[in-house]
C-alpha cells in the first residue's frame, strides 16, 4: 500500500520530456497571419505565487505525441529552454506567451500547465493555425494548334505559389467546371513544399478536343483560407488553338463602301472553314497570269478589273483541291465631252445647241446648270432667241444614279454678242435752272459698248463716268449741272460697238411749267424716243373706266327722275300751265313742237292755250 502512494507521488511531481495525462484540460484555435504577433492566454492559470507555469508545444508522432518544453515560470523566476522559439517568446501576465514573427512550424498545437502549491496539476491547450495567401493563379495554354482528337491531350497548366495551408485549384471551360476522370478529363496535381514550409500547387488539364472548342475560353481559380474566411483568385481567361481540317473555301472582295467605284482599294480575300489555312492561288478567269499567293490582295481598281476572280485551294493534310468564284464589278463615270469648246460666242437673237456625252458603266442622268439652277434636263442644251440675259457660264452634270455621290461635270462659257441696247431710268425728269442732276444709261451688248452723252445734238463730255463694267454690259452715270438753255430739250445716250449703235432719250422739263410736255413735243426730227407701250395701254383703260362710269350714272339719274315723274313729284311745263299727273285735269295735253328752234326748247303745254298757235306750231297728242 505505502509503494503505490509512493509511485503515485513520483509521477505528479516529474516534469520530465514526456506529456502527462490530466483530467482538468481545456483546447482551444487561434489563428494570425504569417510574420503577425499572436498571444496565447493560459486559462487554467490562477494567481498564487506559489503556482508554477510550464509551456510547451506538441511533436507529433506515429504513436501518441511528443511535448517539447519552452518556458517555466515559478517562484524561483522564468526559464526559457533553448529552443527555436526562444528568440520570439516572451512571458505576459506571469502566465501568457507571446510570439512574435509567425512563421509556418509554428503552425503547431501549444500547452500550458500549472502546477499547484497543494499538488495539483491543470493543462490548457491551444492550436495555433498560421495562415498565408497565396499568389494569383498563372494559367499558360498549350502554345502549339491541338489537332481535334477524342484522346485527353494537354491543354494547359495553372500554378499557384507560396500559399498556407495548402490551396485548391479547379478547371473551367466557357465558366462550366471541369472535372477530374469526366467526360474525359485528366486533372493531375503537384504540390511543392519550399524551405519557408509555404505550398506551391501546380495543376495540369487534360481533355479532347473538338472544333468548337477553338472559340472556348478557358481558365482556373484558386481556393485558400484565412483568418477571417475562405477567399478565391481566378486566373485570365484563354483559349487554344484547334486544328482542323477544310472542307470548303469562300472568295470575296472587301472594300469601304458595298459599291465599288473606279479608284477605289479593294481587298481579294479567299478563306477556308479549316484551321490552319490552307494555301491559295488567285487569279481573273481568262487570264493565265497568277495574281499572287499571298493574301489578302489589294489594289486600286479601275474599270479593266472588273471581270469573274478564280480562287483555288489545296488541304495538304486530305490533299483536297477546292476552288471558288466571285465577280467583280467597277462603276466609273467619265468626265462629260460637250460638242462645243468653250468659250462660244453666239449672235443675237440667234440658236445655239450644246451636247454633253458621257461614258460611264451604267445609264445616266444628264442635266444643265446656270448659277446653281436647273435650266435644262437631258443631255442637250437649246437657246432659241438667245438675248443678253443668256450670257453665262453653264455647267452639264452627270450623275450615276445607282452609285450614290459618283457625279462629274464640265463648264462651257457663252457670251451673245451684238448690236448695243441702251435704257435709261428715267424717260422725263424736272429741273430747274443751277439744280445738278445725276442719272444713269444702261448698256447690253458684245463687243462692249462705248458710251457717249448728248444735250442738243452737242456731246458732253466732262460730266460722265463709266463704272460697273462686266462682258456685256455697261453702266454709265451722268453728273449735269442743268442751265436754262437745257429746258424742254432731249439728252441722248448713245452706244455702239462694231455691229451698230443705240440712243436712248431723257426729257428735260422746268419745273415750274404747269402744263406737262409730251416727250415727243422736243425731240429732234428723226430721234423720236418711241412712247412706252405700257403707259398708252394705261392711258386708254383709264378713258374706258370714265366712259363707262358715265354711262352708268347717266342710266341712274335717268332711272330716278322716271320714277319721280311717274309719281307725281316733278310737275311738267312753264309755271301757270296744269301738271300733266294731275288726274283730275280734263284737258288734253299737248307737246309743242317749233321748227325753227332746238329740240331743247320743246315744252309740255296743258288745256287750252291763252294764244292760238301760230300756222308753224304743230301739236301732237300724248294721249295716242
Amino acid at each position: 500500500m505505502h509503494l503505490l502512494l509512493l509511485i503515485s507521488g513520483c509521477l505528479l511531481g516529474w516534469t520530465g520530456v514526456w506529456g502527462q495525462y490530466d483530467h482538468h484540460v481545456t483546447k482551444e484555435d487561434k489563428k494570425a497571419m504569417l510574420d503577425d504577433k499572436v498571444v496565447l492566454p493560459c486559462k487554467v492559470f490562477k494567481p498564487d505565487e506559489s503556482a508554477t507555469v510550464h509551456w510547451l508545444y506538441v511533436i507529433p508522432e506515429d504513436k501518441g505525441e511528443k511535448v517539447q518544453n519552452i518556458l517555466t515560470a515559478g517562484p524561483k523566476g522564468t526559464i526559457i529552454e533553448n529552443s527555436e522559439l526562444k528568440s520570439r517568446i516572451d512571458l505576459k501576465n506571469n502566465s501568457r506567451l507571446q510570439i512574435v514573427n509567425l512563421q509556418v512550424k509554428d503552425n503547431k498545437q501549444f500547452i500550458c500547465r500549472v502546477e499547484f502549491q497543494n499538488g495539483v496539476t491543470k493543462e490548457s491547450r491551444i492550436q495555433l493555425h498560421v495562415y498565408k495567401s497565396p499568389s494569383e493563379p498563372e494559367l499558360k495554354m498549350e502554345q502549339n494548334g491541338i489537332q481535334v482528337t477524342d484522346e485527353a491531350v494537354q491543354i494547359g497548366t495553372c500554378e499557384s505559389k507560396n500559399g498556407f495551408p495548402m490551396p485548391v485549384i479547379k478547371w473551367y471551360k466557357s465558366d462550366k467546371p471541369l472535372r477530374d476522370a469526366k467526360d474525359g478529363v485528366k486533372i493531375h496535381t503537384r504540390v511543392a513544399t519550399g524551405s519557408d514550409d509555404l505550398i506551391t500547387v501546380y495543376s495540369i488539364l487534360l481533355a479532347p478536343v473538338q472544333q468548337s472548342d477553338a472559340s472556348a475560353l478557358f481558365y482556373c481559380d484558386v481556393s485558400y483560407s484565412l483568418p477571417l474566411g475562405d477567399h478565391m483568385l481566378e486566373s485570365e481567361r484563354k483559349n487554344i488553338t484547334v486544328h482542323y481540317p477544310t472542307t470548303s473555301i469562300k472568295v470575296y472582295f472587301k472594300s469601304p463602301s458595298e459599291i465599288i467605284k473606279e479608284g477605289d482599294t479593294v481587298d481579294l480575300i479567299c478563306e477556308g472553314n479549316g484551321n490552319p489555312q490552307p494555301s491559295y492561288t488567285l487569279g481573273k478567269k481568262g487570264d493565265d497570269a497568277t495574281l499572287t499567293e499571298d493574301l489578302p490582295y489589294s489594289w486600286k481598281v479601275s474599270r479593266e478589273d472588273s471581270g469573274v476572280y478564280v480562287c483555288t485551294s489545296l488541304d495538304v493534310d486530305t490533299l483536297m483541291e477546292f476552288k471558288e468564284e466571285t465577280t467583280l464589278y467597277v462603276n466609273f463615270l467619265d468626265p462629260p465631252m460637250l460638242s462645243h469648246e468653250s468659250p462660244v460666242t453666239v449672235d443675237l437673237q440667234s440658236k445655239l445647241m450644246v451636247s454633253c456625252q458621257v461614258d460611264a458603266s451604267n445609264e445616266t442622268v444628264i442635266h444643265w446648270k446656270q448659277d446653281g439652277n436647273t435650266i435644262e434636263n437631258g443631255s442637250v442644251l437649246n437657246l432659241d432667241f438667245v438675248d443678253y440675259s443668256a450670257t453665262g457660264l453653264y455647267t452639264c452634270v452627270a450623275d450615276l444614279p445607282n452609285v450614290p455621290g459618283m457625279t462629274t461635270s464640265k463648264d462651257i462659257s457663252i457670251t451673245v454678242q451684238g448690236s448695243p441696247q441702251a435704257s435709261v431710268t428715267s424717260q422725263v425728269i424736272e429741273v430747274q435752272d443751277g439744280e445738278t442732276v445725276t442719272t444713269n444709261c444702261t448698256v447690253f451688248g458684245y463687243p462692249q459698248a462705248q458710251v457717249t452723252w448728248y444735250i442738243n445734238d452737242t456731246e458732253v463730255t466732262s460730266h460722265a463716268v463709266i463704272y460697273n463694267i462686266k462682258d456685256n454690259q455697261v453702266t454709265s452715270e451722268l453728273t449735269l449741272m442743268v442751265h436754262k438753255d437745257f429746258f424742254n430739250q432731249s439728252l441722248k445716250c448713245v452706244a455702239f460697238n462694231r455691229f451698230n449703235n443705240s440712243a436712248a432719250y431723257i426729257q428735260l422739263l422746268e419745273k415750274s411749267m404747269t402744263t406737262p410736255f409730251s416727250v415727243t413735243d422736243f425731240e429732234p426730227m428723226g430721234t423720236r424716243a418711241p412712247e412706252p407701250e405700257s403707259r398708252t395701254e394705261k392711258s386708254y383703260g383709264i378713258v374706258i373706266v370714265i366712259v363707262i362710269i358715265c354711262i352708268l350714272l347717266l342710266a341712274f339719274l335717268g332711272a330716278v327722275l322716271y320714277f319721280l315723274y311717274k309719281k307725281g313729284h316733278i310737275p311738267c311745263g312753264r309755271s301757270g300751265k296744269k301738271d300733266i299727273t294731275n288726274p283730275g285735269a280734263k284737258d288734253k295735253i299737248i307737246v309743242e313742237m317749233k321748227p325753227d328752234s332746238p329740240a331743247e326748247e320743246s315744252v309740255l303745254l296743258t288745256g287750252p292755250q291763252e294764244k292760238k298757235p301760230s300756222d308753224q306750231e304743230k301739236y301732237i297728242d300724248l294721249r295716242n
